[in-house]
């Protein structure tokens, strides 16, 4: 599966697939030896591969296991009637497929982000839901909406309210104290972060809990378990069951002295989480801060890695129309140690409409605004893009990497 449309193949695809046999990986993608029918659609477990055509079949390492009326044809070797295989390497549990022998080896491909994102246990995770749908906008268009925080204020401005139901734009005051939401970008990859108030520069990192949406206010308990169940209920993704309840637990603690909210949640979460079996790691605030918010791996995956869920995201052109893609969300959730052998089957959801897709307010407004982007770009009045040179280098980065695999 190549995961762009582009003239020659990219580096490195990504794979739906988590936990899944490598062999079956490697050959899912297989033209049959015998008249090129392709094999394998879909999802799914198998324990042989069968050409629907003829009814030849292979095992799940490629090796031939039937040829029909094999005395009929010509002699052949099994190296000759085997599959033919493709490069495949697994990260934190996904199965990344490659179609150029000359590209580098995965890790080095996606480096720095293995480093960076390790502390989180991604490959102890395991898929919680996973939805798709149709933007109507190119997919590099949508992946560009998902690469930066600047668009916090404009699209979810009830973000940083205690009323979530207040829709309206953010006033002036909002747009002075929102998060500043600085980009890098590290060869074909890039990432954002969000740190803090910029006209006080200052140093708290994203990931403190006192960042979240909401934490203000004179209760600072409530504060942080109204954004803990916010972003529970409105984004699906990020926080879990287990952090909505050390939320509940958190509004009846008394905080000591010296600690904010935010750490007492996160120390009431961490006990759940050891309590009831997950390898609960500790992070460093040098790694919460290196994790960032976001990270784009080139050319069309998202990945918020954050401890006990994280938040995937893909985009993929949808056919020949270069204004429609097709978008996939994915939820991962750590679970326990005794689960990590066990089958955990989550069927993937596809909604044509995005709008009764169930997704939550928040990736709601993010889809929301994809027409109205392709409508805009096609205006005559559109002559390219005005980019932060601090808070939208990823998008910048994006394009610019795609352009050098299509034209260099």
């Amino acid at each position: 599966m190549i995961n762009a449309h582009t003239t020659r193949p990219l580096s490195h695809g990504l794979s739906i697939a988590r936990k899944t046999s490598r062999c079956a990986i490697h050959y899912a993608c297989a033209a049959c030896r015998h008249r090129g029918t392709r094999l394998a659609t879909d999802r799914g477990r198998v324990g042989s591969i069968i050409c629907p055509f003829h009814g030849w079949r292979w095992n799940l390492d490629g090796s031939i296991k039937l040829q029909l009326d094999a005395e009929e044809f010509v002699p052949r070797s099994e190296e000759d009637l085997g599959l033919q295989p493709v490069r495949c390497e697994q990260w934190e549990g996904f199965v990344f497929i490659c179609m150029d022998d000359e590209a580098p080896p995965l890790l080095e491909y996606l480096s720095p982000i293995p480093d960076v994102v390790s502390p989180f246990g991604l490959g102890n995770m395991r898929i919680r839901w996973f939805k798709s749908t149709i933007a109507h906008c190119n997919w590099k268009t949508v992946l560009d909406g998902f690469l930066e925080g600047y668009h916090i204020p404009g699209t979810h401005p009830q973000l940083n309210r205690s009323t979530r139901d207040n829709l309206n734009p953010a006033t002036m005051k909002e747009i002075d104290i929102r998060a500043w939401s600085p980009t890098s970008v590290y060869e074909r990859h890039s990432m954002y972060q969000s740190l803090g108030v910029k006209r006080k520069q200052s140093n708290r990192l994203d990931k403190d809990p006192a960042r979240r949406p909401g934490a203000g206010g004179d209760d600072p308990r409530a504060g942080i378990a109204n954004a803990v169940e916010y972003i529970y209920e409105e984004l699906r993704a990020l926080e879990t069951e287990r952090s909505v309840r050390a939320a509940q637990i958190l509004r009846e603690t008394e905080l000591p002295e010296g600690k904010s909210a935010g750490q007492v949640h996160l120390e009431i979460y961490r006990q759940l989480a050891i309590d009831e079996g997950l390898d609960w790691a500790e992070i460093e605030p040098k790694q919460w801060a290196a994790a960032g918010t976001a990270w784009h791996i080139f050319p069309n995956m998202i990945v918020l890695p954050n401890q006990g869920s994280s938040l995937v995201y893909r985009a993929r052109p949808n056919g020949m129309d270069p204004d429609s893609s097709l978008f996939e969300v994915m939820c991962l959730e750590q679970v326990p140690v005794a689960d990590y052998d066990k089958k955990i089957d989550v069927v993937p959801e596809f909604h044509e409409d995005y709008r009764q897709g169930d997704l939550g307010q928040i990736l709601t407004q993010d889809l929301d605004n994809t027409e109205n982007i392709t409508v805009g770009m096609h205006s005559p009045s559109f002559d390219g893009h005005r980019l932060s040179t601090e808070q939208e280098m990823t998008i910048w980065n994006h394009h610019r990497v795609a352009d050098r695999y299509l034209w260099d």
